[in-house]
């Protein structure tokens, strides 16, 4: 089982941060889409540690979760 199908099965498409290195070392241009208090955006995973670090550092608004953006 593929990294993208374990995150599907067991974690209903969340990502975890455990999970980001290994994703990104499976295919760095998998769609996240992160889901912030007051919007949401969608990014390849090699960036999510990146943007989810300056939303939370702008003190403006928060992370809610990282999920999967494919079917």
């Amino acid at each position: 089982m593929n990294i993208i199908q374990k995150i599907k099965k067991e974690q209903h498409g969340f990502i975890l941060s455990d999970d980001v290195a290994a994703l990104t070392e499976h295919d760095r241009f998998t769609r996240c889409l992160v889901r912030c208090g007051c919007g949401r955006f969608v990014c390849p995973v090699q960036d999510v540690a990146h943007f989810v670090a300056i939303v939370e550092k702008s003190g403006i608004d928060y992370v809610r979760d990282v999920s999967l953006a494919i079917n």
